[in-house]
This record gives structure tokens, sequence and C-alpha cells, in this order.
């Protein structure tokens, strides 16, 4: 008994310290890893920005942009992050635990752009990303199951113009704008739908050329709130009063927009006395139904133009384009295409809008407004109208 108990103590002895052992050289092995100067460390993305270099394939494919602007990632310190692929923007969210890193659903425009292979595999893959690491000032992302790494480097101040808003103004009518005739161009808070946009700062184009007429605003970035949103506005005065102006809100710079905008300037004109024709007015939608029309991206309007018999406008979101037939009181509208970029908001009010094009039978006027009807004579949609042509 004596003996099998003294076997048994031997074993027993024997088993701990082996333990002791395996347990001191797992805590020396983190410990080795952290002080190898040749591993890198997981930084924080928080409030970086960075544009790709190329794609690396797991299978050594390698795909490079043709312009390195056109792929950029920003990440936000509030978990999101914005993105733009090719020609189009979107935004979505990101998550990271150390080396991991995980991207939810981008939500992304949906414009027609020139083709590339690499702006496919970004779409396609963004939510297989599974860890990141920046080597050398460069990020690099990890696709799962070793299915490739995109390499992006930082963007510097002057890349992102994270102080600057460009753009440029431009007109339909083929005129020389008078001798004395200024640009005013300003980016404004509208973040307030019920309220006048805030200026955040301005800029002015003495004498301006031809159209398109080119300016750039700077401003404070301490004054940006990612959470708000913030628009172009622009008018070209003559003599101190408007002559040309800008007729809705071009955003930029938050929810997934850029430092860049395109202007289409209208004709200031007043309004009080003026006979307006169905043709060759711009109509903008103000009512659907007995629903007034608030909130959309771009102003929701449409213009006929006999020239062409072609009806073309913005539904809210996205442009369209049709033919039209007219003949007294009554109205056709045939073949209407649209793009299909994907907004935030208005794709509702978008949707009932172009459901009424197709069912107007008929149409009235009164004063300043056009109102479109169905074949039992129900009120559709108004519009309330300036002059689109000289």
């Amino acid at each position: 008994m004596t003996r099998r108990l003294l076997v048994s103590s031997v074993v027993l002895g024997g088993l701990v310290l082996g333990l002791l052992q395996c347990s001191r050289a797992q805590e020396r092995t983190p410990s080795d890893a952290q002080v190898t100067p040749s591993t890198p460390q997981p930084a924080d993305l928080g409030g970086t920005s960075w544009r790709l270099v190329k794609f690396q394939g797991g299978d050594g494919t390698t795909l490079e942009p043709d312009d390195r602007d056109k792929y950029t990632i920003a990440f936000g310190t509030m978990g999101r992050v914005s993105a733009r692929i090719n020609c189009n923007r979107g935004t979505g969210t990101w998550k990271s635990n150390g080396p991991r890193l995980e991207f939810g659903p981008l939500g992304l425009t949906r414009a027609f752009c020139l083709p590339e292979p690499i702006h496919d595999h970004m779409v396609k893959q963004w939510e297989y990303v599974r860890s990141y690491l920046i080597k050398n000032g460069h990020l690099f992302l990890s696709l799962m199951a070793d299915g490739g790494i995109y390499e992006f480097e930082p963007m510097k101040p002057e890349d992102s113009s994270n102080r600057t808003v460009r753009g440029t103004a431009t007109y339909r009518e083929r005129m020389v704008l008078p001798p004395g005739a200024v640009l005013e161009a300003t980016l404004e808070d509208v973040t307030r739908a019920d309220a006048p946009g805030k200026v955040i700062a301005g800029a002015r184009v003495e004498h301006p050329r031809n159209p398109p007429i080119r300016f750039a605003i700077p401003y404070d970035p301490s004054r940006i709130d990612p959470r708000r949103h913030y628009a172009v506005r622009a008018q070209i005065l003559v003599d101190e009063k408007p002559f040309f102006i800008t007729d809705q809100n071009y955003p930029v710079l938050t929810g997934g927009n850029g430092n860049e905008a395109e202007l289409l300037l209208r004709r200031a004109a007043a309004q009080s006395g003026l006979r307006l024709t169905l043709e060759k007015t711009y109509w903008k939608l103000t009512q659907l139904g007995a629903a007034p029309v608030s909130d959309t991206q771009v102003e929701p309007h449409l213009v006929l133009d006999p020239a062409t018999r072609r009806v073309g406008g913005s539904a809210g979101c996205n442009q369209f384009s049709g033919g039209y037939q007219v003949d007294g009181d009554r109205l056709r509208l045939s073949q209407t295409v649209s793009t299909m970029k994907a907004c935030m908001k208005g794709m509702e009010t978008e949707k009932a809008f172009l459901d009424a094009l197709q069912q107007a039978s008929r149409w009235r006027i009164t004063g300043q407004e056009l109102e479109l009807l169905d074949s039992n004579g129900k009120v559709l949609a108004r519009f309330e109208g300036r002059p689109a042509f000289d």
C-alpha cells in the first residue's frame, strides 16, 4: 500500500511540473512576439482617409486603378465609413477589434461609370474584408480565405481637398454675360429643411467668362460636422441684382458626397403678371395627389420642349426623359426612361412622380400653377412654373 502511494505521488508530481513548464512557455510567447521589431501593430483607423494603389489577388492577379483618386475610403470616428468607387459614392459602417476589420453593407449610388475591372472587384468584395494592417504608411485590407489584398496609400490634404469645395456653374442660354457680372458661390449648412441654409463660406468670381464658370470655395474644416448636410448654391449678379440663380441644392462633403459640384443656373425672372404655357416652362413639382412634396435629393421638375417633342427633368433623384403628345387639354407621355441611381432620400416621391406621369391624361394651367389630371379628372400632381427658355 505504501509503495503504491509512493508511485502515485511521483507520477502526480511529474504531471504538475510538466504543466507548470508549459504554462511558463505560453506566458513567454506573447512577450517575445511583442518585442519583435519586424511585427507591425494595428493602428486606429478612425479619422483616416486612403486612396487605392492596387489589388493583389490570391491567384496572382494584379489590378491597378487608372486614377487613384477615383477609389477612396474615409473612416469616421463613429463607426461610419464613406467610399468612392469609380464615379459612384457610398456610405456604410465599419468595426475593428485588433487587426480584425469588417465592413457593413455599402449604400452606393448607381451612376453609369466607364468600365474598369477593379470597380466590380471592390463592389463585390467589400463585405469580405476580414483584417487590416498598416505598414510603411500604407493600409492593407485582406479578404477572407486568402482572396487577395487591397493596398491603399494615405490621402494628403491637398489630394482630398478637405479645405476647398470646387465646382462649375453653367446656364443653358446662349448669351454673353453683361459687363460687370459677378458669380457668387456659397457653401451652406442645409440640415434644417424648414429654415434657410446657413452660410459656411463663399467665393466671388469677378468678370466671369462664358460657361462653364469655375469657382473654388475655401472653408474651415472645423465647421463641418459629418452628421449634418451641406450644399453649394450660386448666383450671377448684374448691377447687384440676380441675373442667374440656382434653384436647388447641390450636396457636398457629407453623406457620401465629395468636394465637387456642377451647378446649373436658371434665369432669374419676375413671376408676377407672367403668362406661362405648358411648353417651354420649367415646372417644379409641389404636390402629388394631396401630399406636398419636400425632402428630395434634387428638385423634382419637368420641361416640355416643343422643338423636339421631348419631355425631361428630375424625378427627385434620377433624371428622366421621354416623348409626349399634346392635343388641346389632352396630354400623353410615352417611352419614359430614367437613370438608376440610389439616393439617401426621396425615392418614394420619385416613384409616385413617375407613376403620375404615366397616368396623366389632361392638363390645365391656373396662373403660375400646372395640374396634371387622370382620365377621370382627378388631380395627380401640381407644379409651380417659371420660364425655361428665352
